[in-house]
């Protein structure tokens, strides 16, 4: 199942990127931004324009883990940016169940260092929660759905030390006007990944 579920992931990545890629560019340089112990990345890495695929996680144990058994290149990186990426070092990052979990200044934040790390023309493909999903989380009540209603963005922690019991729902609206001043939106697939989370495909201004 934990296999299964990383190939469905990356294929929607790579639908979504085969839809708005340009056609008359390359894009060798791959970065799994939260890659954890490579769910996703040891399919990203077959894939025959992917020539450098690299990881970064907070999670120490888990890059260590798929530093010795999986290909590619992968990094400890600390909760709060900067990174020691280079500027510029990547064609397309991807973020896959990162940014469902940010509160507003982590995430603007981060999609700074991201903005940096990628070249000119490169690609962000991210997952994010759309608006329905707030009935996920029942403790979430009235203020709350209102505030996502009316800014478009709510950030849900979750009660625990957990990072995945934190929850962030963002309206496409949102996305357009907050991300947009760092990036140009390209693509845009609803439930895009795992029939879910809304999937989007970002090129650096």
């Amino acid at each position: 199942m934990f296999v299964e579920s990383g190939a469905d992931a990356a294929r929607s990545i790579r639908e979504v990127f085969e839809a708005a890629r340009r056609p008359d560019s390359s894009y060798p340089r791959w970065l799994d931004f939260g890659c954890g112990c490579g769910r996703v990345a040891r399919h990203l890495a077959r894939f025959p324009f992917v020539a450098e695929l690299s990881g970064v996680d907070v999670d120490g144990e888990a890059i260590r883990w798929a530093a010795s058994h999986l290909p590619g290149r992968y990094a400890e990186i600390p909760s709060d940016p900067p990174t020691a990426l280079s500027g510029g070092s990547h064609d397309v990052v991807y973020a896959g169940s990162v940014f469902t979990h940010l509160d507003e200044r982590r995430q603007d934040a981060w999609l700074a260092e991201l903005h940096r790390v990628l070249r000119p023309g490169g690609l962000l493909i991210a997952s994010t929660h759309g608006p329905s999903l707030i009935w996920a989380r029942p403790d979430v009540g009235d203020e709350g759905r209102e505030q996502l209603s009316g800014r478009g963005f709510l950030f849900a922690p979750g009660g625990s030390s957990s990072f995945n019991d934190d929850g962030t729902f963002h309206s496409r609206e949102y996305l357009l006007a907050h991300w947009g001043k760092h990036f140009g939106l390209l693509h845009f697939r609803e439930s895009g990944l795992d029939g879910y989370q809304d999937l989007a495909v970002w090129q650096k201004w």
